[in-house]
């Protein structure tokens, strides 16, 4: 909670600078950076913006880059593995998908190695390394289950491509939907005005999300038109099944198309329409109950990281909407929503908006 509120806090005040100055500030990468520094300090106890061994730059590329490498892979698309890695290597794919994961994999090797040989660790508040070391280090020599190097980084890896990007994206959709539609946004910023009212500290806690709904509203419209990740993770069918009328036989790979479900008229009224107030009084919500609405999948398979990323989106704009009205630059008419993406969907054009200081 206190890296949320710090982290939201930094983000506040360098926005401060550009409302004085009037100018516009690209909300695409300062929600990115937000949202892997939110990541970074739990687990690799440093900030994003204070990393060493990749910019802020590399690291979004980086991490953009390696979902793509694991959007399509030959090797899914045939029953005989030896031709689909053959059709692999040909196109280069094969070193495309080894070139990306030997930089993740170099990455943290660096962080690692920067815990093992770090002469100030914080053991008031360690990090996940710092944790998973401690237990590797501690685990007793005997026959059963071991944590090793590869586990931790296998979880880290796990966390530093699925975590940091789905929030931004998030972020970044629900503010264009926003500046898109100002009668939503002034409605947000009215509860908030109301239930919150003036911070005589200026400063937002994460237990002022609890007297807010509109705005947990305004999070749920955007996960059903803009999913981050449309098409959920694949999964495989164990047995022989019967989809309207198609046979499906095993050990085949289903993809769940969560874009498409989100914005169907049969399940929804204008589906193509930001409306928040489609879920008052509503019992549908995104936690994987209701099959209308699977931003974060269902079931077993369900994201491990939602109530996590919920968090930081809700926390995020409670911040955005009480601190600064938005505006489109002078030369902008109109909000580009162009969407862009395989793995996530992300806005093609970035949030070019110019904040106002509403305190």
């Amino acid at each position: 909670m206190y890296v949320r509120e710090e982290e939201n806090d930094l983000m506040i005040k360098k926005l401060r600078e550009s409302a004085l100055k009037q100018s516009p500030v690209d909300l695409s990468k300062t929600l990115f950076c937000l949202a892997a520094s939110t990541v970074f300090r739990p687990v690799f106890g440093q900030s994003f913006l204070e990393n060493t061994h990749f910019n802020e730059e590399k690291i979004e590329e980086l991490v953009f880059e390696a979902q793509r490498s694991l959007t399509f892979k030959f090797s899914d698309l045939f029953p005989i593995p030896v031709l689909g890695w053959f059709i692999g290597l040909v196109s280069s794919q094969n070193k495309s998908l080894y070139n990306v994961f030997n930089k993740v994999d170099n990455f943290l090797n660096h962080i690692i190695d920067d815990h093992r040989h770090s002469k100030n660790p914080t053991q008031d508040r360690p990090d996940i390394v710092d944790s998973i070391l401690d237990m590797i280090d501690k685990q007793e020599k005997d026959k059963s289950f071991k944590l090793t190097i590869d586990h931790l980084k296998g979880l880290s890896q796990d966390i530093f491509l699925a975590g940091i990007d789905t929030s931004a994206i998030t972020m970044i959709w629900a503010m264009a939907e926003l500046v898109k539609n100002p009668r939503v946004m002034k409605k947000a910023q009215e509860e908030i005005q109301t239930c919150i009212g003036i911070k005589a500290n200026e400063r937002i806690e994460e237990e002022d999300l609890d007297k807010l709904q509109y705005l947990k509203l305004v999070v749920k419209e955007t996960l059903r038109l803009h999913p981050p990740a449309p098409l959920l993770l694949p999964r495989e069918t164990m047995s022989h099944i019967k989809i309207q009328g198609y046979d499906i036989p095993p050990k085949t790979l289903l993809m769940v198309n969560a874009w498409s479900i989100g914005r169907d008229p049969k399940y929804w009224e204008n589906p193509e329409e930001f409306n928040p107030e489609r879920f008052i009084d509503s019992p549908m919500d995104y936690k994987g109950h209701n099959f209308e609405l699977l931003p974060f999948g269902s079931g077993r398979r369900i994201c491990p990281g939602m109530a996590s990323a919920i968090a930081t989106i809700e926390f995020s704009l409670l911040n955005l909407l009480y601190f600064f009205d938005w505006k489109l630059p002078d030369e902008k008419k109109d909000m580009d929503m162009e969407e862009y993406g395989d793995v996530t969907i992300v806005k093609k054009v970035p949030l070019l908006v110019v904040p106002i200081l509403r305190h």
